[in-house]
């Protein structure tokens, strides 16, 4: 395995206060890795630079040894870095399936001129798309939910579609935004089985952001841990539960 994800001492500043104060995190192929830390600690934040959200004031962001930091969104997506978001941002008055297959990037249907002019790619590309979503929609649980409004969806299942359209953008790294929230006990472990499989069966890598320890103890290695800011600690489960500055500043002591 090698690196397929590097930053190096990421700074951003919001009015003065420091969100990132020089963080740095690694990430190897095909690991699921856990970053953690109190509210406020600037997980969302490191994810929104990682993301192409906000460029960084200092410092510097690598996907498969490319610097990516200062790219759009859609630039670093279409390298194979894909984000989701703490609150699901499905398309409530969309189906399930009609969410997923917005998701594919280079869908030739999407140009006027390419969906009059190549019409048999279109139809070819689509049918591709639609046989891919239905697969993962069956593995991920959602397929008896498809033709369903996803307005109408729990938050787990939310959860899960969010997941769905993140894999059908092709990625080779998912950075998954409290991918649990809101989901009951049943939900988020089956988002833990399903998370575990796509990096077994997949080749995917995970960065995890997570506040059930359960969740992030089961099922990351390596864990980081964030602190104003800052690189904390890192370990496996073992090691940041016994870690004194982990228990003062994030477990309660």
């Amino acid at each position: 395995m090698g690196v397929i994800f590097k930053a190096e001492e990421v700074s951003l500043a919001f009015g003065g206060i420091k969100a990132l104060d020089g963080f740095s995190i690694e990430l190897e192929e095909n690991t699921i890795t856990a970053l953690i830390g109190p509210n406020g600690a600037g997980k969302t934040t490191f994810f929104n630079v990682a993301g192409g959200i906000y460029p960084p004031d200092g410092g510097a962001v690598y996907f498969r040894g490319e610097r990516v930091d200062g790219l759009r969104p859609d630039q670093i997506c279409m390298k194979g870095l894909t984000r989701t978001f703490q609150i699901a941002r499905e398309l409530g008055e969309m189906t399930v399936w009609e969410n997923v297959m917005l998701a594919p990037k280079g869908q030739v249907g999407e140009r006027v001129f390419s969906s009059l002019l190549r019409w048999g790619t279109v139809k070819k590309q689509e049918k591709e798309n639609w046989e891919k979503a239905e697969v993962l929609l069956k593995e991920m649980g959602l397929y008896e939910e498809r033709n369903e409004l996803c307005k109408n969806l729990s938050a787990g299942k939310r959860k899960m579609l969010e997941i769905c359209r993140a894999i059908m953008t092709g990625p080779e790294l998912l950075m998954l935004d409290e991918p649990t929230a809101g989901a009951t006990v049943d939900e988020t472990k089956s988002i833990m089985g399903e998370i575990e499989r796509l990096r077994e069966e997949h080749g995917l890598t995970f960065l995890v952001v997570e506040h059930k320890m359960d969740v992030i103890m089961n099922l990351c290695n390596p864990i980081y841990v964030m602190y104003f800011g800052r690189n904390l600690a890192k370990g496996d489960a073992e090691a940041i539960q016994h870690n004194e500055q982990v228990r003062e500043v994030y477990l309660g002591g």
